[in-house]
């Protein structure tokens, strides 16, 4: 009889390990998923840039240039270029550019932006300029209760299209000074990671085939560069609409075709 109360109480204490030992993992499991979870959402804030530094105005421009160039992005890739779409086609609710267009009948679609990639430099550079010019004025009157500024009155601003990345260029004489303390800077430089670059060279790939043929082999693009993921819709009004972007990312190039309609009733 003793024997057995033994047992039966071995056998509760074993349970309450059991039972502390499982609660014990449960707790390490949950901090472990919890710390995870905060690293993650770190890394996908990324770096934090301070308003105005004082002690970086450089930081604070291309902060500012990173933030109007992002904003010119979005417009151009829905917009096939354009920050304000001129001549488009209304699909899903969306107006949506033509990139390559034809009135006539029978006839193949003329080229509307045959200079693409150029065009898009030009564009980012007169939406962003006035937003950059701007930046430079809160600098300045942050600053001016600490130090003297100077900035040149002319100066100029470029946007450069890569393969991997938009990068933007200002060219601009600003100087701060306190006491003896001079600081000069005279060039600001802002990169950011895009994918615009190749899916506008596919753009006129498929513009220069649709002008020439009649059609593009969006399949047969696919499968000799399967890094891109093409999408094509003809609408009830004769209009193709194209949708790009890489497999790797999802920012979409959108723009419309309309060429080689045959009339209604043939």
């Amino acid at each position: 009889m003793i024997k057995y109360n033994m047992n039966q109480r071995g056998q509760k204490t074993i349970g309450k390990l059991n039972n502390k030992a499982q609660v014990t993992i449960f707790i390490i499991l949950a901090l472990i998923l919890i710390v995870g979870i905060v690293f993650i959402f770190l890394l996908r804030r990324g770096p934090e840039v301070s308003v105005v530094s004082e002690e970086n105005p450089q930081a604070y421009i291309e902060g500012c240039t990173r933030d109007a160039l992002e904003e010119a992005l979005d417009l151009i890739m829905i917009n096939a270029g354009d920050i304000e779409p001129k001549s488009t086609v209304l699909y899903q609710g969306q107006n949506i550019s033509y990139l390559c267009y034809q009135e006539n009948y029978y006839y193949s679609c003329i080229n509307q932006k045959p200079l693409l990639l150029e065009h898009i430099q030009d564009q980012i550079d007169l939406y962003i300029k006035p937003m950059i010019s701007n930046c430079f004025q809160v600098l300045e009157t942050t600053l001016e209760p600490r130090y003297e500024v100077e900035m040149e009155e002319y100066w100029d601003l470029n946007a450069k299209l890569t393969s991997k990345s938009v990068e933007v260029y200002i060219d601009r004489e600003f100087k701060m000074q306190r006491g003896s303390n001079v600081r000069n800077f005279n060039l600001f430089k802002t990169s950011i990671v895009h994918p615009i670059y190749h899916l506008a060279e596919t753009a006129m790939e498929i513009v220069n085939q649709e002008a020439e043929f009649c059609n593009f082999d969006v399949l047969g693009f696919m499968i000799i560069y399967p890094q891109y993921d093409i999408k094509k819709f003809r609408t009830g009004d004769s209009n193709i609409i194209y949708t790009l972007r890489e497999f790797a990312g999802n920012k979409e190039f959108k723009f419309a075709i309309r060429g080689c309609v045959i009339p209604p009733g043939y």
